[in-house]
């Protein structure tokens, strides 16, 4: 599986859930701290942590094991 991303934050304990999530599917995931692109910032600062699979994104709110489960298939 590619193209995975977390877009995440310092002190961020919901992105350190989700990236425990992940692990558990032992996927490569490529993390983005959104504090160090404001364009990013402003686009995601409510919204974290949200994990992009391919081009479909899931913010904090529809992140689960089972949807986890079912996009990484």
């Amino acid at each position: 599986m590619q193209g995975i991303v977390l877009y995440t934050k310092k002190e961020c304990t919901l992105c350190d859930e989700v990236r425990a999530l992940l692990d558990l599917f032992s996927v490569e995931v490529t993390e983005i701290d959104i504090e160090s692109d404001p364009e990013l910032h402003e686009k995601y600062f409510l919204e974290i942590p949200v994990v992009r699979i391919k081009e479909e994104e899931l913010d904090y709110r529809s992140i689960d094991y089972f949807e986890l489960q079912k996009r990484l298939q």
